[in-house]
């Protein structure tokens, strides 16, 4: 099966079959292991060459379109949610319970053991599976503001306020105060405290002061919501203590589809009374679920495999990142996790022939100028990708006309 991200050189993307988890031959063919990491060290992870000695509940058929599938998106800088299962997540998708998640008193087994992990991870009281990152959010906003009128604080280019359909002020009447980051990056104490209204660790700074923000007498306290999508891409990038930045907020919504490699889901923690109140609300969105057992097995399943893995997806964007600088791109945001965001407008390049060459080179992009790793992506689809982007700067500095027609995609 397809590879992880595997340590490169620090010269070159070139990486040796041994080192990228290949091994032995099936009908003339190599066959990828998909590399699983136990601490520091990685381990063999994919069925064997030989088919007998697969797990019973995969055929060859039923290999051969996962394979297939993996090796598509070892090719993908779309996004980190086009990933598809390896070998062992669908084991655990067959292996999982299958309760009625609303029926049941105690709901699903799986379910309740994602969430249960969830909870040991963030250090808070209780957590609630989700069918979405954009329903995860919306439960955790409406659960929030208890009725209108109320205002929501969020940098401009927030995903709740550009990218989830218009649902908060529909799902809960609620105006926004959007907040363009002085330095161009983040949100920080002083954008906070220049946007309030009153009717360390930048994240903490933040969240003493808006829980000690003063309001009337009977009203609830100013809510900290994170929208964690990509919490554990941060978390490894910054170098922090999960719990303590979690502890600054008072909901989070985890999404497991983008950066861990699950099918879908998130999971949304807070305290038990806030995760009671929020199972209404996710009944009331439509996100009450009959046997989501199987997808919380992947969910799990996905976790545990993919977290070891992101330093290493991190490493490999970075080396891309200078590679690009190096030709001549200009790279909006820093380089922190695993995403490069070009700006094209500024090298003249149409958002056409960015997929266009990206294509040529066998690499699948959107037209945005974001680039976004994942575990799945290979090192030599990160070589492609610069070898692609290199014809393209010189053709653009030759004056070819490069395609211009209207291309649409790539968001979230």
């Amino acid at each position: 099966m397809a590879p992880g991200i595997t340590e490169l050189s620090e010269r070159s993307f070139e990486v040796s079959k041994a080192s990228s988890g290949y091994h032995g031959t099936r009908d003339g063919e190599d066959v990828v292991a998909a590399a699983a990491y136990t601490g520091q060290q990685p381990v063999n992870a994919c069925p064997p060459a030989n088919m007998e000695d697969a797990p019973l509940s995969f055929t060859m058929p039923s290999m051969h379109k996962l394979r297939e599938a993996q090796r598509r998106v070892e090719h993908d800088f779309r996004s980190d949610t086009v990933t598809v299962p390896t070998v062992h997540m669908m084991q655990a998708m067959l292996e999982s319970s299958f309760q009625d998640d609303m029926y049941d008193s105690t709901g699903d087994e799986s379910v309740n053991r994602l969430q249960d992990r969830l909870v040991e991870l963030t250090g808070k009281e209780a957590a609630m599976w989700a069918l979405s990152g954009t329903m995860g959010n919306q439960i955790c906003l409406r659960t929030h503001l208890v009725q209108p009128p109320h205002t929501v604080l969020l940098d401009h280019r927030a995903h709740v306020h550009c990218w989830e359909s218009g649902a908060l002020p529909v799902m809960s009447q609620a105006s926004v105060t959007q907040v363009h980051p002085k330095n161009g990056i983040h949100l920080t104490l002083q954008d906070v405290k220049k946007h309030m209204i009153a009717d360390g660790n930048n994240a903490k700074e933040i969240s003493e002061f808006v829980r000690n923000y003063p309001v009337e007498e009977g009203q609830k306290p100013v809510a900290m919501h994170l929208d964690g999508a990509r919490l554990f891409d941060a978390i490894a990038a910054e170098g922090v203590d999960l719990k303590e930045y979690c502890a600054c907020f008072d909901s989070i919504s985890i999404c497991l589809a983008k950066g861990l490699g699950a099918p879908m889901g998130s999971i949304i923690v807070g305290s038990k009374k806030f995760i009671n109140r929020a199972k209404f609300f996710r009944k009331m969105f439509g996100g009450g679920t009959r046997q989501p057992g199987m997808m919380a097995a992947a969910a799990l399943s996905a976790l545990e495999y993919t977290m070891p893995l992101l330093p290493l997806v991190h490493a490999l964007t970075r080396r891309t990142a200078d590679s690009l600088r190096e030709i001549g791109y200009k790279i909006s945001l820093p380089v922190q996790t695993n995403m490069i965001v070009l700006d094209l407008e500024d090298a003249g390049i149409p958002p056409a022939a960015f997929v266009e060459y990206g294509k040529r080179a066998g690499v699948t992009v959107f037209p945005t100028g974001r680039l976004v790793f994942h575990h799945q992506i290979s090192a030599e689809a990160a070589s492609r990708l610069v070898a692609g982007l290199t014809s393209l700067m010189d053709d653009k500095r030759a004056g070819k006309e490069l395609e211009n027609h209207k291309v649409t995609g790539g968001y979230m």
